[in-house]
């Protein structure tokens, strides 16, 4: 009797053990500690291994409007509230994906638009009602929601409606505004793929951001980064584009990575699967993680079976670390977070520090302390200390740095404590 009685306890005790691991908020994620997320999605279940790995939460298919209104005025939530209550019970960054996008839409809000029984103004007025309608219920229902990818793939998947929200870029910039009337606490994302890949793309991207910047309706720029942009990219091609993109004094979210094999072909060898996949990881996922202006990675999809890359998953469905995973789980622990962290705004001023122009079109800056002496040491992207001098109280110094453009990160040190502040160099 005893002895059924102490194999049941502990048997109580392990399922309890159990429960509370996959249930309760955990720490214990691959980028615990560090200053930038490494998420990953949730679609209609929370695999039990989720909190093993990832610490931001975005929706896969459960946060579009087709998911949630496939039938007008009938509202599906089911699916994206476990992944919303999953984020919030476990202290973890949830981003919606997503607002208006081309792909995923309701069919309804098609043929609405394309109804002629109805006069060309009042079925536009119908369309922007519908949109708006859609953004305050949500906003409504997710109120702690973190990020939002407002506009998904602009340059890709128009939506159907777009006139009716405006012409030219202003039916982007409708979204945002109406996301930023409903959701003003969360952080308002562009998001598209084929972006830092292509040099040409790049600028376009940004001269829409700067777009949206003009009028404070962005927060960040999203960029997909899945396979079939990056794994033929080379690494200076994305990270003189992700330079070229920070100079938008903006952070940079990496919103849906997933790499597998090349052109998501299996070679049939599981072990030549493995390494080519562990390959590109290794080439491409550092290029993104070390730089300053990204801050968070979002991985979609890991679990073998239900990634949309065939080849991208990360555990297999025996439950067992594929090599990429098990090296993801080693290298992001190992590498310092560093000063670049820190994510100030290039408004602020520290320590009475002043710092102008910034940005700077040529590379020549003006610093000037208020009240005390300040040491000052200036770090480029790779945190290497390319200026150090003294600035004395009152007196405007003018320094020049011969870097190209991109973010730099001025410490600044009064004796006692030392303070952070982002310059740019946009030349």
């Amino acid at each position: 009797m005893k002895k059924s009685l102490l194999k049941f306890l502990n048997s109580a005790l392990v399922a309890l053990f159990v429960l509370w691991m996959f249930s309760s908020p955990t720490h214990g994620q691959i980028a615990d500690g560090k200053c930038k997320f490494l998420g990953n999605v949730i679609s209609n279940s929370v695999p039990p291994t989720f909190n093993t790995y990832w610490n931001q939460v975005t929706p896969e298919n459960s946060g579009k409007w087709g998911s949630v209104e496939a039938t007008r005025d009938v509202m599906n939530w089911a699916a994206l509230d476990i992944a919303y209550n999953h984020a919030k019970n476990n202290g973890l960054p949830f981003k919606q994906h997503t607002f208006v996008w081309g792909q995923q839409q309701p069919a309804w809000i098609t043929a609405l638009m394309n109804d002629t029984s109805i006069p060309i103004q009042e079925r536009y007025e119908q369309v922007r009602e519908e949109v708006e309608e859609w953004i305050r219920l949500y906003c409504e229902r997710y109120p702690g929601t973190d990020y939002i990818d407002v506009v998904n793939e602009p340059f890709h998947a128009t939506p159907s409606y777009d006139l009716a929200l405006g012409s030219g870029w202003n039916w982007v910039i409708w979204a945002f505004q109406k996301a930023r009337e409903h959701c003003p606490n969360a952080k308002l994302i562009l998001n598209d793929y084929s972006i830092i890949n292509v040099d040409a793309a790049t600028n376009d991207y940004l001269a829409l951001v700067n777009l949206l910047k003009a009028q404070s309706l962005i927060d960040g720029i999203g960029i997909q980064c899945h396979r079939f942009e990056v794994e033929n990219t080379p690494v200076n091609t994305l990270k003189n584009n992700l330079d070229k993109l920070a100079t938008s004094g903006l952070p940079i979210y990496i919103t849906e990575f997933d790499i597998g094999n090349y052109d998501n072909t299996s070679t049939g060898n599981p072990t030549t699967d493995d390494n080519i996949q562990l390959e590109i990881y290794q080439s491409v996922f550092p290029v993104l993680w070390t730089h300053p202006a990204v801050q968070g990675i979002t991985i979609w999809g890991y679990l073998q079976g239900q990634t949309w890359q065939s080849t991208a998953h990360l555990l297999r469905s025996n439950g067992t670390e594929r090599p990429a995973l098990t090296w993801l789980k080693s290298y992001v622990p190992s590498v310092s977070g560093g000063s670049f962290c820190l994510t100030t705004s290039i408004e602020n001023e520290m320590m009475n520090l002043k710092v102008f122009p910034n940005p700077s079109h040529t590379g020549k800056f003006v610093v000037e302390s208020n009240d005390q002496d300040l040491t000052i040491s200036i770090r480029n992207m790779q945190d290497k200390v390319i200026h150090k001098q003294i600035v004395l109280a009152n007196k405007p110094t003018e320094i020049e740095l011969d870097e190209p453009s991109g973010i730099l990160l001025l410490e600044i040190f009064n004796g006692k404590q030392t303070s952070f502040k982002k310059i740019i160099v946009q030349k």
